[in-house]
Order: C-alpha cells, then structure tokens, then sequence
C-alpha cells in the first residue's frame, strides 16, 4: 500500500450516514466566570460565531476552484503571506509554568467529576446537554476514567465549553482510557452513536445530533488538561446497546467529523490509533480554527500502517504551538503530524521525526470552504526544533517535511511554506539510510523559503536539501552542515542561494541542542519582512517561553544562546 494513500477518505465514508439523536437541554441560570478561550487578540478575521458565516471573515476570497484540473501558476504568484493580518493570532503561554491546573467556574453550569465529587463517573455527566459557558471539572485519581463521550456543544467565543482536568499535587492529569471503555448514559440513552459509522471511532467524540439542521456544528470546544488513551483497535468497549465492540484502526483519542474552534491544551494523548484527527469531509461539514497547544502527542499509531499519525487534521486553519510532538509507536509508518489544512502554522514545537516529521498536503475532496481560503497556498513553520534520528525505536524519515499534496493534483498547495528560525538535526548512517531530504515537494509549483535555520548532519547519511520536485530559495542567512547536496540527479528540484548559506565544521549546540558561547549562527539571524515575529521557543515538557534577545541580532534556529 502507497504511503500517499489518505485516510480521511475512509473516514468519510465511515461516517456519511451517521444518525445521532438530541436530548432535552436543560437551561442554565448559574452565571459565572471561565477564562477566555481565544488564542489572541480578537480582531477581524478571527472565528465567526455562525456556522451559517462559514469563512465568511478571512478576507477576499481566492477564486473559484475549478472541477477539472487547471494550469498550475509559478510558486511565486500566490499571495503575499500578510493578506490577512488576523491569522495567526498572538502567541499563549501556558496556563502554568509547571502543567498543574485547579477546578474552574464556568458561566453557565460548573460539573464536579471524580473522588468526593457530586459526580462519580463520566459516564453520569449530561455531554449531550453541554451549553455555552458550561465546564466539566475531571478530578485526578488513581485508576483512569474509562468512558466513551459524545460531544455536541455550542459555545461562543466569551463563553466556550470546557472539558477541564485537574491535576493532583504532583501535576499528574486525569486519564481517560479506551480500554474497557463504557459509553456514557446520556449517548446511550439517545442513541448518539451510529453502530455501523461512529461507534468505532473516537474515545472523545464531537459532531451534531441528528435533530440539529443539516450544516450545523459544534463549536467553541476547550479540551485541556487531561491524558487521553486507548482509542485503539487492540483495545474493546462496550458500545451503546450493551454490546462489546472494538475500537476501528482509524479510531483516534479525540475524533472530530466538524467542528468549529476547537482548542486542545496541555494534554497528553498517547497509544491510539490516531491522536487526535479532525475532518472536513464536505461543503457542508467542514471545519474550522483547530488550537493544538502545549501537548504532549506521542506513540499513537497501528504497526504495519500508514495512514495513522499523532494529528491528522484537515480544516480552514491550523495551529500547532508548543507542542511535544513525538514518534508513533514501533513498526507503525504514519507521519508525526499530518495537515490538510488552509494557512497551517507550527510554530515553537519539538517535532521528533516518525515516517516524515511534518506532513502538509492538500485538502481531501476539493472542500470549497478551505480552498476558498486566501491562505490556502502558505503555510509557515517556524521556531520549531525538529530532530530526526534512526537511533530511535520508531520509524523515522528519508523525506522529512513534505509539502503540496499527495492524491488530487487538482487541490495541491501551489505556493511557499515559510520555513525560518528553526533548528533540524538529523542523525544516521548511510547503512540505516543513503540519503535523506529536507523538503519533498510533488511539482514545481511549490516552494520553500527559507530563513536563519540550523540544518545539522550528524551522521553519514547524505543530507539532500530536495526531493522530487520544487524550488528551495535560501534567503537571508541560513547554516547548514558540509557535504550536503541538491537533491538526486533525475530530481525536477531547483535550488537557489539567495542569500549567505553558512558551513562549518560543528554548530556548536549543547546536549539540549540549544547554542553555547560560540555557536555557529550567533547574532545571524535575519528580520523577515511580511513574516509572523519569533518571539518565543520551546520550553520542556511542553509550551513556550518568551524568546530575549542576547545579542545585536536573533540567533540562527529555534533557541536563543543566553
């Protein structure tokens, strides 16, 4: 089977005839306070709050796709990447420094879940009936909580619905756990599920009730706090009608079929199928705004298979911040992350590299509403340190960051990923592997700019900057370790040093892989016009800190020499 192959077609298909039902939902006169859920400054262009206004705020439109394919442009002919200066939004730090969280009020109805609490177990929470303002405080214990939810919430923008873990003393999450699962009464009782199309698919589940017009999604949706577990098809649960089932190979730890500003914060989900996988699988159910910040996403997957990742996700904007993205567990072939998005930004996270490292490609089906989008040919990838070593008991890659597309060459992002600020360490022999390459790109209407990077070799691996097709422009001032080389002799790819591409013999970087006195890139690194700032890096485990400059200009790479 073709690494290329999607798989969000095969959920498409799995979930087109989903039949959910609505529960009676209760009002809420409790109003008090939950922290905003906006991840910057709320200006124009930022999330509508009717679905019926579906993109109907990021700006001019691109034109209309056509049904049939089209003559590609030049990958300089897209628009400029300031065209919607909303997106993305400001930087945010995590909630603590040391990931513990305590109970919060929301301004709707406040649920207490867990030890001594007025609920036991998750399977007696009222999802289905979540409102605006509403929060679900999961209190840490011993054994995981092991429910099947189903998710249909509408929240706003000032008032989102909160699925909130707290942490005990020691910062540990609450788990929830797919295995032995049971599905919660509410679901149960409405029949939420769809045995044939749904059941299988998701520990954490989120779309519509079949009551709720055609078009309708969920939205304004925080999930944090929490470890999130065994949605894998190793794993069985006990489905709606008491039945036992098992877990679908596609089945992820949160699975969205539509949503609309979805933020997943300071979680850690491991050992699923996929992590978390969002779709837009048409006009009419496509989503928008997924928030993935400061997790811990690793080891998900299934041996032998290439269609599951940590994150899959596909929908009209991205944005992954300060994330530990880590390999898929051993013998499974997916990709760290996967993105089939408009305007996807990673930024400040610690990628380690699975089959490929970073993953982004076209929109599965055509969906109008994301190639409508006038960011849909850009993405941006920027202070993230991004390793790639075989030493490692995952699969890692020969062709480590792909960008443009893999199936329709109709629907390929024909434009520049913004590559600046980021640190690439890569680690091999040429036994384990002849050659490996940066950039993979499909035709030669994709390019990569690239900008004050760190690009090390630390093995005998041959380091090929491209793969296949392309253009790789290096602009500005970028390092990169000697002996490196263009790309293979039949490759359609075409380099361009534009500005200084700096060798040295050692980067000079610390176990830590940040810089020490002397660092090859100290003080080098360029301002780049039009581009989102580097204002911030990396910090362990998972999150950010704000990026001081110590010199007369930023470093090369994700960290700055302090």
């Amino acid at each position: 089977m073709s690494p290329c192959r999607p798989t969000a077609a095969r959920h498409a298909a799995w979930t087109l005839a989903i039949s959910l039902s609505l529960l009676t939902v209760p009002g809420h006169a409790q109003r008090v306070i939950v922290p905003s859920s906006n991840s910057g400054v709320q200006t124009t262009g930022g999330p509508s709050s009717e679905s019926g206004q579906f993109l109907g705020d990021l700006g001019a439109p691109a034109p209309e796709m056509p049904a049939t394919p089209v003559t590609p442009g030049k990958p300089g002919d897209t628009p400029p990447p300031t065209v919607d200066t909303a997106w993305p939004p400001a930087p945010q730090e995590p909630a603590s420094a040391d990931g513990c969280s305590k109970p919060l009020t929301g301004r709707g109805t406040t649920y207490h879940v867990g030890p001594g609490q007025a609920i036991a177990e998750l399977t007696d929470v009222p999802w289905l009936s979540l409102r605006a303002g509403d929060v679900v405080n999961i209190y840490h214990r011993a054994e995981p909580y092991r429910t099947k939810i189903g998710i249909r919430a509408q929240g706003t923008a000032d008032a989102p619905v909160v699925i909130h873990g707290v942490t005990d003393a020691k910062c540990n999450r609450p788990v929830i756990s797919g295995q032995n699962a049971v599905t919660a009464r509410d679901a149960a009782a409405a029949g939420f599920f769809s045995k044939q199309y749904s059941e299988a698919l998701g520990l954490v589940f989120i779309y519509k009730s079949r009551d709720q017009a055609w078009g309708s999604r969920p939205k304004h949706i925080r999930i944090e706090n929490l470890k999130i577990t065994g949605a894998h098809k190793d794993n069985r649960y006990t489905a709606q009608d008491g039945s036992i089932g098992t877990f679908s190979g596609g089945a992820a730890g949160i699975y969205a079929i539509v949503v609309e500003d979805l933020a997943i914060e300071n979680c850690e989900i491991t050992r699923n199928g996929n992590g978390v996988f969002v779709n837009s699988k048409s006009e009419d159910e496509a989503s928008r705004n997924v928030f993935i910040r400061h997790n811990r996403i690793w080891d998900n997957g299934n041996v032998g298979s290439w269609f599951e990742h940590n994150l899959y996700v596909q929908t009209a904007r991205a944005l992954y911040e300060g994330n530990y993205i880590g390999q898929l567990i051993p013998g499974a072939k997916g990709s760290s992350m996967k993105d089939r998005s408009s305007g996807t930004v990673v930024r400040f996270n610690h990628i380690v590299a699975a089959a490929r490292a970073i993953d982004l490609v076209e929109i599965e089906g055509g969906v109008r509403q994301i190639l409508k989008d006038p960011l849909y040919p850009q993405a941006w990838v920027y202070g993230n340190l991004i390793v790639n070593d075989f030493r490692n008991p995952g699969y890692a890659s020969v062709k480590l960051i792909h960008w443009g597309g893999d199936n329709d060459e109709r629907y390929f992002r024909q434009g520049t990923l913004h590559f600046y600020n980021n640190t690439v360490l890569h680690n091999s022999t040429q036994a384990q592997a002849w050659y490996m390459a940066l950039f993979d790109m499909p035709t030669a209407q994709q390019k990569v700019d690239a900008q004050s990077n760190l690009f090390i070799n630390q093995g005998t691996t041959q380091m090929r900057v491209g793969h296949e097709g392309g253009t790789i422009e290096f602009n500005g001032t970028n390092w990169i370790s000697r002996d490196w080389a263009e790309a293979a002799p039949t490759s359609q790819v075409k380099v361009a040093i534009k500005g200084k591409l700096l060798s040295q013999p050692a980067p000079g970087l610390g176990p830590d892989l940040r810089p020490r006195t002397g660092a090859a890139g100290t003080d080098l690194a360029d301002n780049a016009a039009g581009l989102p700032p580097v204002g911030y890096q990396f910090a362990e485990p998972a999150g950010i800190v704000r990026r001081i400059q110590s010199g007369r200009a930023m470093d090369l790479g994700a960290f700055e020499h302090r």
